[in-house]
């Protein structure tokens, strides 16, 4: 059985916001590389989908994990369902976790 991903609307704005950034403060260079890493370090969970950390501080809400990109300041938070694969949130690292995910609507 293949497990599916799913891109929740929150994480498309919150890549599209990062994207934004990126080309307007650093290059499009720039901004197209963190795309690139971020659809690969999607792509692996086709393959292991708890290859990465469980989230503790989200644990009373389901089966969080992170992703931390390689060589860059972001996280992305995913769950897992036997089906599925929800990617919820990207947000760079610096970030107030507490303040983020206290509106954190699912």
């Amino acid at each position: 059985m293949s497990i599916s991903i799913v891109f929740s609307r929150r994480f498309d704005r919150d890549f599209g916001e990062v994207l934004r950034y990126l080309r307007k403060e650093v290059s499009d260079t720039a901004a197209n590389k963190i795309r690139d890493r971020v659809f690969e370090s999607i792509e692996t969970l086709h393959e292991n989908p708890e290859r990465y950390p469980p989230e503790p501080r989200l644990s009373h809400l389901g089966n969080y994990r992170v992703i931390q990109l390689r060589k860059a300041p972001y996280k992305i938070f995913y769950r897992m369902t036997e089906t599925q694969i929800r990617v919820e949130r990207m947000f760079h690292s610096k970030r107030d976790f507490n303040r983020v995910f206290r509106r954190f609507k699912f």
